[in-house]
């Protein structure tokens, strides 16, 4: 277990956004996050998958919600509702905590993103470890994306809280998916946004279901990401990732809107040699990149567009006509590419054949 400097942490959150596929929450809110965690004069301590103890209890503090805009209806219920200070991953970690009767002994993050941030949030308020390691190994945009899933383990009970002093703990879910319009519906009418903590595992199967090392990996590409401004950052981002350029261009067209809590859209973007359009299409992350009408890359592949300036990512959301961006692909963590990874995170999520996946790798 060793703590991290602001610096370090920062790192992390570059890279964890920059494999976060254009989802996995905002940069900018996660880099506040993290800075008031020093600011306070706390900080953060990570523990590697290999410390971790048989019988600890680990659970996954997150937020669930959307970038869109609340209805007038729902904000017409919210107002003249106190709202409590705090994060309110931290409150529905404390919920679960207490529901469970027992210490938390370390925090893991749930996905690599604006999210990370949450859990570094929670694991510094708590005084707790943040673990080395998270169930997704990218951001992911529903709450059965995950590691624990492949494995069946079981998601509950787990906590919800808004900013408003709710809280609920379900206890029992037919699966993942239901659990998913559980919590996206609470977020709904808590204004497209709320905290909820997860998966209680002990540190035995913990252990067995957890990607390794994906901060680490995380902190690796933001470092190469920073120390190659100078120069080149996308080129030093691919030789740290083993990744792949895609394409070098500027965004011609952007769209996106709410799709029953999440958000789809298209980003079009014209490569700068060759003028060919390439067309990516989202839910919350990269989902397919397309050159022409050709399908070059597919989830579970990571897609990424990012800054050609400065290496930074960005949210799908806030793509704009005109952007300079480089599109890359990151290599998929190895648990997706299995039989029973692509049955939950491959093509078939977006109505395609899973063999598109092992067709685009040969391109």
């Amino acid at each position: 277990m060793r703590e991290i400097s602001l610096q370090e942490a920062e790192d992390i959150l570059y890279g964890a956004c920059i494999l976060g596929a254009g989802g996995g929450g905002s940069l900018q809110e996660g880099l506040k996050l993290v800075g008031n965690i020093y600011e306070r004069g706390q900080s953060i301590r990570i523990v590697t998958v290999d410390e971790i103890k048989d019988d600890w209890l680990i659970v996954s503090p997150y937020y669930v919600g959307s970038v869109a805009p609340p209805s007038e209806e729902v904000m017409d219920k919210l107002r003249g509702l106190k709202e409590l200070p705090g994060n309110p991953s931290v409150f529905a970690a404390e919920a679960l905590q207490n529901h469970l009767g027992k210490d938390v002994d370390a925090i893991c993050a749930t996905e690599l993103g604006g999210n990370t941030a949450w859990a570094m949030d929670v694991a510094a308020t708590m005084q707790l470890p943040l673990v080395d390691g998270d169930p997704a190994g990218r951001a992911v945009p529903d709450l059965a994306h995950t590691t624990f899933n492949v494995h069946g383990a079981s998601i509950t009970p787990f906590a919800l809280a808004s900013r408003y002093g709710d809280h609920i703990i379900v206890e029992s879910v037919v699966n993942h998916d239901r659990a998913d319009q559980i919590a996206r519906s609470f977020a709904m009418i808590s204004g497209n946004i709320a905290g909820i903590c997860d998966h209680p595992l002990d540190g035995k199967r913990f252990r067995e279901y957890i990607i390794p090392d994906t901060l680490s990996r995380a902190g690796s590409i933001g470092y190469a990401r920073r120390v190659g401004q100078q120069n080149d950052p996308i080129t030093s981002i691919l030789k740290e990732a083993d990744a792949r350029l895609l394409t070098n261009g500027v965004i011609i067209d952007s769209e996106w809107h709410d799709a029953n809590g999440f958000i789809e859209g298209t980003i079009l973007i014209k490569d700068s040699q060759t003028q060919e359009t390439w067309t990516i299409w989202f839910r919350n992350e990269n989902m397919i990149a397309r050159k022409g009408d050709e399908l070059i890359s597919i989830i579970p592949t990571i897609i990424s567009i990012l800054d050609c300036e400065n290496g930074e990512p960005i949210l799908n959301p806030q793509c704009q006509t005109g952007m300079k961006v480089a599109v890359i692909a990151f290599p998929s963590p190895e648990i997706w590419t299995t039989k029973e990874g692509l049955a939950i995170f491959g093509p078939t999520y977006i109505g395609m054949d899973d063999q598109d996946y092992g067709r685009t790798l040969k391109k």
